[in-house]
């Protein structure tokens, strides 16, 4: 199999990121790996998506650890190579965190589209990344997986839901990511809340959402592939995030906690609502992040926790993903590629 993932940057890449796991997998497992940064493109008039990527000779990297650092390296082997050579391009980058223009333009939804129509498996179909590449996406799924929402710019609307929500409520960026311009409204304040809504407002569309009493106990990222929670013996990929002391984010990076937790039913529930969506959009691997009986956030573009589940459980959720790939891949070979790969994504 020759897959390609592509991402913000190679040389950013780090030990613990889930791309780094997928893509040493993939290695550890024989098949030839390819790693592009998106700046690193090209499309020309005669339907050629070409891209410089990084590609290390196999069984010399015997660790993860090693994989990484012969990856990131200044001299790292680089060729120019036309992607429509790849069984696989897997979409990881992030353009939230790409710099300037944030998720308001990503490249890799053309190259994408381009590459599944020379019939590569691209994965998450491009198509779907762009009707799932803002929060509003959430929108489209049962109410009763939904906290209560209003998304605006009007400060007065805001007030409005604010008023008749009669409760606590966050509000945030309808772009943003990683727990920024994130803020907390008492039921009932008053003070500040101006300024917090212009804060939020000044650059983008607010989200005011019902804050959920459980999310003090933390919320769960959860991973699936193909809508199917990941299971690997009795664990499920699934961990939860714990705040840190005087914060409302649980996200990693701002100090937040992992713990290992229990994957209930209600959540099994939300996962099985949220599956037709998701694979009738083509999104094969997806994070979901639950509190209580609530999904707070559907990550399609980089969605990451495989270094923290595989610690916390001792298991390999990375050789999951690329044993499921191998599968699809025998199954278009076995039809000598006449079955559309979106078609074989979906089986």
């Amino acid at each position: 199999m020759r897959v390609c993932f592509v991402v913000n940057a190679v040389r950013t890449q780090r030990l613990t990121y889930t791309t780094l796991h997928l893509a040493y997998e993939a290695y550890r497992r024989g098949h030839e790996v390819h790693v592009a940064g998106i700046d690193a493109f090209s499309y020309s008039d005669d339907d050629q998506v070409l891209a410089h990527t990084v590609s290390l000779p196999a069984d010399t990297c015997s660790s993860a650890k090693k994989f990484w650092r012969a990856l990131t390296a200044e001299d790292a082997p680089q060729t120019e190579i036309s992607h429509s050579q790849f069984d696989v391009v897997f979409l990881r980058n992030n353009p939230a965190t790409a710099g300037e223009g944030g998720d308001r333009f990503n490249p890799a939804l053309g190259f994408g589209r381009r590459l599944k129509r020379s019939g590569v498996m691209v994965v998450n179909d491009p198509d779907g990344l762009l009707r799932a590449g803002s929060k509003m996406y959430l929108a489209g799924f049962p109410e009763e997986v939904r906290p209560k929402t209003l998304i605006s710019r009007s400060a007065e609307k805001i007030r409005q839901f604010l008023k008749e929500l009669d409760g606590p409520a966050i509000l945030k960026p309808l772009a943003g990511y990683g727990g920024k311009n994130v803020f907390f409204v008492r039921r009932g304040q008053a003070s500040n809340l101006n300024q917090m809504i212009s804060a939020v407002r000044k650059d983008d569309y607010v989200i005011a959402q019902e804050y959920l009493p459980h999310a003090a106990r933390g919320d769960k990222r959860v991973l699936l592939l193909g809508g199917e929670p990941i299971r690997i013996g009795k664990h499920v990929a699934a961990y939860k995030r714990m705040r840190p002391k005087d914060d409302i984010r649980n996200n990693m990076h701002v100090g937040g906690r992992r713990k290992r937790c229990e994957f209930t039913d209600t959540e099994q529930r939300i996962c099985d609502l949220l599956r037709p969506r998701l694979v009738a959009d083509g999104l094969y691997f997806v994070g979901v992040d639950i509190v209580g009986d609530k999904v707070l956030e559907i990550n399609v573009f980089a969605p990451g926790g495989i270094h923290n589940i595989n610690e916390l459980y001792g298991i390999n959720v990375g050789e999951v993903v690329v044993q499921d790939l191998e599968k699809k891949i025998a199954v278009r070979t076995a039809y000598n590629h006449t079955l559309a790969p979106e078609v074989v994504m979906k089986a």
